[in-house]
């Protein structure tokens, strides 16, 4: 078992099991053990994370970051931090990121889902990866995530990291032939660079939401 701090002062346990007690291990009650739990069933990962107040502040900031893109036309939905599996995974298992959402013809869909009703919504979700993932803070247990939500379909995933007066940010193409890959901007949104989101990212915790909609409006995001 490793336990360690991240650069943001959170709080991370991990462990490894035989991948096939893992159906097992996921009926135990994680989460009131800790406040995000990542079980994967491939690699038998097991990580508890407990995040601190500066790892919260800047996964919320994603949020708003996110609210100003919709007002820009381009449909979000914000799906915080639901956990995500395969269908062919265990129940109980997969990822809980920090931040997800649908962008753009998947959020329309599943806001189509929505209007047909709760059954329709689950079997959407359940079906449909986010169009991108946000891990806030660097930890020694990122390795896996990567992987992970590349198995799920998940075409992009921001790393954001704001440990002290440095701000880093790295954006991967999830599905890229050879494996997740850097990118210098994004697909998803672009053409949103590191950067760039790096300084929204900056307006959105600091609540500076009209100079917010102006930078998100000189970018033309798409």
């Amino acid at each position: 078992m490793e336990r360690s701090i991240g650069s943001m002062g959170s709080e991370y346990t991990r462990f490894r099991v035989d991948p096939e007690a893992v159906p097992l291990l996921a009926k135990l009650d994680w989460n009131s053990i800790s406040r995000r739990v990542f079980i994967d069933p491939v690699g038998g990962l097991v990580a508890l994370m407990t995040p601190s107040s500066k790892h919260e502040r800047y996964a919320w900031g994603t949020g708003r970051l996110m609210d100003a893109v919709d007002r820009a036309g381009i449909p979000v939905v914000a799906l915080g931090a639901t956990r995500w599996r395969r269908p062919e995974d265990p129940e109980n298992t997969g990822a809980e990121p920090d931040a997800c959402y649908y962008l753009g013809d998947t959020a329309e869909r599943w806001g189509q889902a929505y209007e047909r009703g709760e059954a329709e919504l689950e079997a959407f979700e359940l079906h449909t990866p986010p169009s991108l993932v946000i891990e806030v803070e660097r930890s020694a247990g990122d390795g896996d995530k990567p992987a992970f939500y590349r198995r799920l379909g998940v075409p992009e995933m921001w790393r954001l990291d704001i440990p002290g007066n440095t701000r880093e940010a790295a954006m991967l193409d999830l599905q890229a032939p050879d494996g997740p890959a850097e990118l210098a901007s994004s697909t998803v949104l672009p053409p949103a660079t590191p950067s760039f989101v790096l300084t929204a990212l900056e307006l959105a915790v600091r609540r500076r939401l009209g100079e917010l909609d102006a930078l998100i409006g000189t970018q033309e995001i798409h």
